[in-house]
């Protein structure tokens, strides 16, 4: 470290404090899971800023309607570090929050699905939300439009854009 100079090793020192880190907190309840509640889970408490992107579609995708003409998607880690799995089912707490984009580019809102123990086994116990820029919800729960659309992938947990049992980069099945 001798041979480093002072700015290169206060890059070196720097880096760390500048990566994010996603802050771990319980899974939300079914008692405590509002479309309000969870827009502070993803946006105050821990935000989805700091989680990784969805595996294999890292970077703006292009999207479909009703989400936009591209999108971006975050995963938390109780769902990142349970991939790839067997069963296809995503653990309690799980959360994707898809950032939605219109053919400019311009962020037209977010949908966001938690997984919540015992909110609505019928579906998965999925909790739906989609917001608008501003954080305004524009619909929550168990929203008929939402759960028709992912119905066709109930064998995936209702998940549409990845395969859970997948296996992530650079590890063998």
């Amino acid at each position: 470290m001798k041979h480093l100079s002072p700015f290169l090793l206060f890059l070196l020192l720097l880096l760390p404090a500048c990566q994010k880190t996603e802050k771990i907190l319980p899974p939300l309840t079914a008692s405590e899971i509002t479309g309000t509640r969870l827009w502070r889970r993803i946006t105050v408490e821990a935000p989805y800023e700091d989680y990784q992107e969805w595996p294999g579609f890292e970077g703006m995708q292009i999207g479909q309607s009703p989400h936009g003409r591209y999108h971006e998607i975050y995963v938390n880690s109780a769902l990142r570090n349970a991939l790839p799995i067997k069963n296809k089912i995503a653990p309690n707490g799980a959360i994707l929050v898809k950032e939605n984009y219109d053919a400019d580019k311009s962020n037209v809102g977010y949908t966001v699905m938690a997984k919540v123990k015992g909110y609505n086994p019928d579906v998965g116990d999925w909790f739906w939300a989609a917001y608008e820029p501003s954080g305004k919800i524009k619909l929550e729960g168990k929203p008929e439009f939402c759960i028709n659309c992912h119905a066709g992938k109930k064998p995936n947990d209702y998940v549409i854009v990845r395969s859970l049992d997948k296996p992530l980069a650079g590890e063998k099945r």
